[in-house]
């Protein structure tokens, strides 16, 4: 073997290393530590319906007891303009936490995408309302490429074939609407009913106690999202092993 055969066979060994599922979002957020459905807890710093949440400072001292109380994966939202995020964040926590981490952000370029794996995400959310069906399906193939899970959200039903035919294991309802950011967790249950039990159904928004998370449950979610309640939350550990109680 030539000097050149044996670089590239080095590199190709290293590429293939870096591309591993370090940590894995699907098995850990469908078979949860405890109760019977699986929770990932989130980390933003403001929304646009809520206004402030949360101190950078405090980032990691929650998620010590967001893993405390039981929390399967997180979610860390990146955005800067809406939420106060930024790729620093995502680093920051990825850096610190042996749970998988849900990169949550607008994403409409594949730069993001690239910029979600070097940061340390081990899943990327796509929202079938913001890319067409031919984009969609492109960066579904990314995300997997680089060894990440694909996590696409819909909250209207004219999205839903969208996200089923995208080539993504994961589909989230999403309970929150982007026009008014108005949320129904029964609407969003109505729209998980519609997805075939062959994908891994998952319900984002609007959970502000343990019903929330019976209905998503029943409506065939092996995984929920809790955001803005959870950030608000003083007594974080009791508040996630009440909604994962059975």
């Amino acid at each position: 073997m030539n000097f050149v055969d044996q670089i590239k066979k080095v590199k190709e060994q290293e590429l293939a290393d870096k591309k591993k599922i370090r940590r894995n979002f699907l098995q850990k957020v469908t078979t949860p530590r405890a109760g019977d459905i699986g929770l990932i807890a989130e980390i933003k710093l403001t929304a646009p319906s809520s206004g402030k949440l949360g101190e950078r400072s405090e980032v990691l001292s929650r998620i010590r007891r967001y893993e405390q109380g039981g929390a399967d994966a997180l979610s860390v939202v990146v955005d800067k303009s809406y939420f106060n995020g930024d790729m620093g964040l995502l680093l920051q926590i990825s850096q610190s936490t042996t749970l998988p981490i849900l990169c949550k952000d607008f994403v409409i370029d594949e730069y993001q995408i690239y910029e979600a794996k070097i940061f340390g995400a081990d899943a990327v959310l796509l929202i079938a309302g913001l890319l067409n069906a031919e984009k969609l399906k492109e960066f579904v193939k990314l995300v997997i490429s680089l060894g990440m899970e694909p996590v696409v959200e819909f909250s209207q039903k004219n999205e839903l074939k969208k996200a089923m035919e995208s080539g993504a294991k994961a589909i989230a309802a999403n309970a929150r609407s982007f026009t008014d950011l108005s949320v129904d967790v029964d609407r969003a249950c109505r729209l998980l009913e519609l997805v075939p039990d062959k994908f891994v159904k998952l319900g984002f928004s609007g959970i502000k106690s343990h019903e929330e998370v019976v209905k998503y449950k029943n409506a065939g979610a092996k995984a929920v999202l809790v955001g803005t309640r959870l950030m608000k939350e003083k007594n974080i550990e009791l508040f996630i092993k009440n909604l994962k109680s059975t």
